[in-house]
């Protein structure tokens, strides 16, 4: 039977250490991809028109998003549901925002602001980094449990 210290020091470096580098890699990106929309984005006002309510997964009770009005560059009016989702309310009816959006394709629009913009990476690199460290922590300690272990006892 294998030794609990050679499996712990298997599954750090061959599971989590792994899984926390593509979770980094993956925040990586998102976040790359995210400041590469930014800098094609354009800034303009908008302004809160309606909080939807909406059921949260699990049935138990509800969430808010808003659904903004802006007009872009070209002067089109455009409305979009945000794909942020909040209990309380984050914003309120009549409540003006800044709204970035792609002039290629302003539907793809956001509210500019942390949680909207950078929620991904930031979940991925809290996530990431905890694999990560607890894969480590696991290598490391295995060993100089194992070489504990492996010392005669002193007489």
């Amino acid at each position: 039977m294998e030794r609990p210290t050679v499996f712990l020091s298997r599954l750090g470096k061959f599971g989590l250490i792994p899984i926390g580098v593509l979770l980094l890699l993956g925040a990586a990106y998102t976040a790359w991809t995210t400041r590469a929309w930014l800098a094609r984005a354009v800034e303009v006002r908008g302004s809160v028109i309606e909080m939807v309510r909406v059921r949260n997964s699990e049935n138990t009770g509800y969430l808010f998003t808003p659904i903004v009005r802006f007009k872009t560059v070209a002067g089109r009016t455009i409305e979009f549901e945000s794909g942020v989702r909040t209990n309380p309310p984050a914003y309120r009816t009549g409540q003006t925002v800044s709204v970035v959006y792609d002039p290629e394709e302003p539907q793809s629009a956001a509210i500019r602001g942390m949680i909207s913009l950078w929620l991904m990476p930031m979940i991925l690199s809290f996530i990431g980094s905890i694999f990560l460290l607890v894969g480590t922590a696991m290598v490391v300690l295995s060993g100089r449990v194992e070489r504990m272990f492996d010392q005669p006892a002193s007489a």
